[in-house]
């Protein structure tokens, strides 16, 4: 296992010393287009307070 991980490295504000440590290990930079469709896919927008999957849309839908 390695020193620091990203999620101590953003805590403490070591950002650049992670960034050197991982491209010391030979882990080169996401590319951006790659990255950025792997979180539209991942990410999902937050549902509206109180509506749950169940819960019926403005059109009166449940997505189903």
């Amino acid at each position: 296992m390695y020193g620091l991980t990203l999620k101590e490295a953003l805590a403490s504000d070591r950002l650049e010393d992670f960034i050197r440590q991982e491209e010391a290990r030979g882990v080169e930079p996401a590319d951006m287009q790659e990255l950025l469709s792997a979180l539209e896919t991942t990410i999902k927008a937050p549902r509206s307070e109180g509506q749950t999957s169940r819960s019926s849309s403005r059109d009166g839908s449940s997505g189903k």
